[in-house]
């Protein structure tokens, strides 16, 4: 009975990850999407008392977590894909992609939320200094 449950618990909070995980990366990939417009329209637009270099700057770090985030959300779809094949098949090929995937997303989405949060201070410090 305790094992049942055990399971039960786990299969719940491993769809709470998943479905969180999703949440998150998307999460940061509309602030970066957001960010990037809104920097652009800054640049064309030639805000007074900013120096357009280093908008730039916050332009390329914004660019790479948007990057970061699209990568994320493919190899997660290949993740899901990897995964429901090594249940069906217990292939040994699709478990090594699938372990390797799952990696990269959790890779690709760290780097996604550091980069972002690196080009929000150099915007931020851009601003305050103006």
């Amino acid at each position: 009975m305790v094992d049942s449950e055990q399971k039960e618990r786990y299969v719940r909070w491993q769809n709470y990850r998943i479905n969180q995980l999703s949440f998150s990366i998307n999460l940061f990939l509309g602030f970066g999407v957001a960010s990037l417009a809104y920097a652009i329209n800054q640049k064309i637009i030639h805000a007074a008392g900013v120096s357009q270099s280093e908008i730039v700057l916050s332009i390329y770090w914004w660019s790479a977590s948007t990057v970061l985030g699209t990568i994320a959300t493919l190899s997660r779809l290949l993740d899901f894909r990897y995964t429901a094949r090594k249940i069906k098949d217990s292939s040994e090929s699709d478990k090594c992609k699938a372990k390797m995937l799952g990696k990269v997303t959790w890779g690709t989405f760290w780097a996604q939320v550091i980069t972002y949060v690196i080009g929000g201070y150099q915007f931020i410090a851009i601003v305050a200094l103006s």
